[in-house]
Protein backbone atom coordinates (compact mmCIF):
# COMPACT_ATOMS: atom_id res chain seq x y z
CA UNK A 1 0.00 0.00 0.00
CA UNK A 2 1.32 3.93 -0.49
CA UNK A 3 2.51 5.62 2.03
CA UNK A 4 -0.03 8.52 1.90
CA UNK A 5 1.44 12.24 1.70
CA UNK A 6 -1.65 13.82 0.05
CA UNK A 7 -5.31 13.86 1.31
CA UNK A 8 -6.11 11.99 -1.53
CA UNK A 9 -3.76 9.07 -0.24
CA UNK A 10 -4.74 9.39 2.73
CA UNK A 11 -8.39 9.37 1.59
CA UNK A 12 -7.51 5.73 0.11
CA UNK A 13 -5.80 4.36 3.13
CA UNK A 14 -8.99 5.33 5.11
CA UNK A 15 -11.44 3.60 2.56
CA UNK A 16 -9.41 0.96 3.28
CA UNK A 17 -9.18 0.71 7.15
CA UNK A 18 -13.17 1.38 6.90
CA UNK A 19 -13.37 -1.79 4.71
CA UNK A 20 -11.62 -3.92 6.81
CA UNK A 21 -10.14 -6.35 5.33
CA UNK A 22 -6.47 -5.10 5.42
CA UNK A 23 -6.33 -3.36 8.89
CA UNK A 24 -2.26 -4.10 9.23
CA UNK A 25 -1.40 -2.94 5.95
CA UNK A 26 -3.75 0.23 5.72
CA UNK A 27 -2.29 0.74 9.80
CA UNK A 28 1.65 0.67 8.86
CA UNK A 29 1.06 2.53 5.62
CA UNK A 30 -0.44 5.70 7.52
CA UNK A 31 2.03 5.32 10.31
CA UNK A 32 4.79 6.28 7.88
CA UNK A 33 2.70 8.59 6.01
CA UNK A 34 2.97 12.32 6.71
CA UNK A 35 0.51 15.49 5.93
CA UNK A 36 0.30 19.01 5.82
CA UNK A 37 -2.18 20.43 8.60
CA UNK A 38 -2.84 23.26 6.56
CA UNK A 39 -6.03 25.40 7.55
CA UNK A 40 -8.34 24.25 4.63
CA UNK A 41 -7.23 19.93 5.06
CA UNK A 42 -7.31 19.85 9.23
CA UNK A 43 -11.02 19.32 9.58
CA UNK A 44 -11.53 17.94 6.22
CA UNK A 45 -9.23 15.10 7.66
CA UNK A 46 -9.78 15.41 10.98
CA UNK A 47 -13.78 14.92 10.14
CA UNK A 48 -12.97 11.77 7.49
CA UNK A 49 -11.02 10.23 10.00
CA UNK A 50 -13.66 10.20 13.20
CA UNK A 51 -16.42 9.28 10.25
CA UNK A 52 -13.86 6.18 9.12
CA UNK A 53 -13.65 5.31 13.27
CA UNK A 54 -17.45 5.87 13.61
CA UNK A 55 -18.16 3.42 10.78
CA UNK A 56 -15.89 0.91 12.54
CA UNK A 57 -17.36 0.75 15.79
CA UNK A 58 -20.66 0.74 14.46
CA UNK A 59 -19.40 -2.05 12.24
CA UNK A 60 -17.88 -3.83 15.77
CA UNK A 61 -21.39 -3.38 17.59
CA UNK A 62 -23.26 -5.19 14.82
CA UNK A 63 -21.08 -7.54 14.35
CA UNK A 64 -20.98 -8.23 18.33
CA UNK A 65 -25.10 -8.11 18.33
CA UNK A 66 -25.14 -10.58 15.55
CA UNK A 67 -23.07 -13.08 17.41
CA UNK A 68 -24.99 -12.80 20.68
CA UNK A 69 -28.28 -13.27 18.89
CA UNK A 70 -26.91 -16.14 17.46
CA UNK A 71 -26.14 -17.97 20.06
CA UNK A 72 -26.26 -17.37 23.87
CA UNK A 73 -24.44 -19.64 25.56
CA UNK A 74 -21.11 -18.57 27.58
CA UNK A 75 -18.73 -19.31 25.21
CA UNK A 76 -20.39 -17.56 22.32
CA UNK A 77 -20.46 -14.27 24.18
CA UNK A 78 -16.81 -14.10 25.10
CA UNK A 79 -15.66 -15.24 21.37
CA UNK A 80 -17.91 -12.23 20.27
CA UNK A 81 -16.32 -9.96 22.98
CA UNK A 82 -12.82 -11.26 22.40
CA UNK A 83 -13.19 -10.59 18.76
CA UNK A 84 -14.70 -6.77 19.21
CA UNK A 85 -11.65 -5.97 21.53
CA UNK A 86 -9.57 -7.34 18.65
CA UNK A 87 -11.39 -4.96 16.25
CA UNK A 88 -10.87 -2.21 18.64
CA UNK A 89 -7.30 -3.02 19.20
CA UNK A 90 -7.05 -2.36 15.30
CA UNK A 91 -9.41 0.84 15.48
CA UNK A 92 -7.15 2.51 18.75
CA UNK A 93 -4.19 2.01 16.11
CA UNK A 94 -5.50 3.99 13.75
CA UNK A 95 -6.69 6.89 16.87
CA UNK A 96 -3.44 6.58 18.49
CA UNK A 97 -1.27 7.28 14.80
CA UNK A 98 1.47 9.64 15.78
CA UNK A 99 1.19 11.67 12.58
CA UNK A 100 -1.95 12.59 13.34
CA UNK A 101 -2.55 16.17 15.79
CA UNK A 102 -2.38 15.84 19.19
CA UNK A 103 -6.19 17.21 19.44
CA UNK A 104 -7.27 15.08 16.26
CA UNK A 105 -5.51 11.86 18.46
CA UNK A 106 -7.01 12.67 21.62
CA UNK A 107 -10.39 12.73 20.07
CA UNK A 108 -10.09 9.84 18.70
CA UNK A 109 -8.95 7.97 21.43
CA UNK A 110 -11.74 9.23 23.46
CA UNK A 111 -14.36 8.11 20.68
CA UNK A 112 -13.07 4.34 20.90
CA UNK A 113 -12.98 4.42 25.05
CA UNK A 114 -15.92 6.09 25.05
CA UNK A 115 -17.37 3.07 22.92
CA UNK A 116 -15.38 -0.11 24.62
CA UNK A 117 -17.38 2.06 28.19
CA UNK A 118 -20.91 2.17 26.94
CA UNK A 119 -20.65 -1.76 25.41
CA UNK A 120 -19.32 -2.74 28.53
CA UNK A 121 -21.53 -1.11 30.58
CA UNK A 122 -24.35 -2.36 28.56
CA UNK A 123 -23.28 -6.18 28.44
CA UNK A 124 -22.69 -5.60 32.47
CA UNK A 125 -26.27 -4.49 33.05
CA UNK A 126 -27.85 -7.37 30.64
CA UNK A 127 -25.74 -9.91 32.70
CA UNK A 128 -27.49 -8.61 36.11
CA UNK A 129 -30.76 -11.26 35.10
CA UNK A 130 -28.52 -14.01 35.05
CA UNK A 131 -28.96 -15.38 38.91
CA UNK A 132 -26.35 -17.87 38.20
CA UNK A 133 -23.63 -15.24 37.53
CA UNK A 134 -21.43 -17.00 34.84
CA UNK A 135 -22.39 -14.40 31.89
CA UNK A 136 -21.68 -11.57 34.58
CA UNK A 137 -17.78 -13.39 34.75
CA UNK A 138 -17.67 -14.45 31.11
CA UNK A 139 -18.31 -10.57 30.82
CA UNK A 140 -15.83 -9.13 33.28
CA UNK A 141 -12.94 -11.96 31.72
CA UNK A 142 -13.70 -10.80 28.44
CA UNK A 143 -14.13 -7.49 29.22
CA UNK A 144 -14.09 -4.83 26.20
CA UNK A 145 -11.94 -2.33 28.19
CA UNK A 146 -8.87 -3.97 27.83
CA UNK A 147 -8.69 -3.13 24.47
CA UNK A 148 -5.60 -0.49 25.24
CA UNK A 149 -3.72 -3.42 27.02
CA UNK A 150 -4.26 -5.74 23.73
CA UNK A 151 -2.87 -2.28 21.55
CA UNK A 152 0.18 -1.79 23.81
CA UNK A 153 1.25 -5.40 23.76
CA UNK A 154 0.94 -5.81 19.46
CA UNK A 155 2.75 -2.15 19.14
CA UNK A 156 5.49 -3.86 21.37
CA UNK A 157 5.53 -7.27 19.45
CA UNK A 158 5.88 -4.87 16.05
CA UNK A 159 2.48 -5.16 14.72
CA UNK A 160 -0.69 -7.00 13.82
CA UNK A 161 0.51 -9.76 12.12
CA UNK A 162 2.77 -11.05 14.60
CA UNK A 163 0.24 -10.41 17.18
CA UNK A 164 -2.41 -12.29 14.89
CA UNK A 165 0.31 -15.23 14.86
CA UNK A 166 1.02 -15.04 18.11
CA UNK A 167 -3.17 -14.92 19.17
CA UNK A 168 -3.41 -18.14 16.60
CA UNK A 169 -0.82 -20.05 18.66
CA UNK A 170 -2.00 -18.97 21.57
CA UNK A 171 -5.61 -19.91 20.67
CA UNK A 172 -4.00 -23.47 19.42
CA UNK A 173 -2.20 -24.23 22.35
CA UNK A 174 -5.59 -23.23 24.34
CA UNK A 175 -7.68 -25.94 22.35
CA UNK A 176 -5.12 -28.46 22.99
CA UNK A 177 -4.73 -27.94 26.66
CA UNK A 178 -8.90 -27.86 26.68
CA UNK A 179 -8.21 -31.48 24.51
CA UNK A 180 -6.25 -33.13 26.92
CA UNK A 181 -8.10 -31.86 29.62
CA UNK A 182 -11.98 -33.35 28.50
CA UNK A 183 -9.63 -36.20 28.12
CA UNK A 184 -8.84 -36.43 31.17
CA UNK A 185 -12.25 -35.71 32.51
CA UNK A 186 -13.81 -38.69 30.19
CA UNK A 187 -11.34 -41.50 30.99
Amino acid sequence: MKIPKTYAEWSVCLDVFEAGGNDDEAIEAMRAGSLSWTGGVAPLFARRTSETVDVRLKRIADGMSRALHLGGDATTLARAMLDARQKLVSVYQLAALPVFADELRESLQKQVAQYAETAQKALEDSAKHDRSGQLASTIRNSSLLHFRVSAAATEATGGGSQAAASRTSTNNNTSVATQQRRRNILT
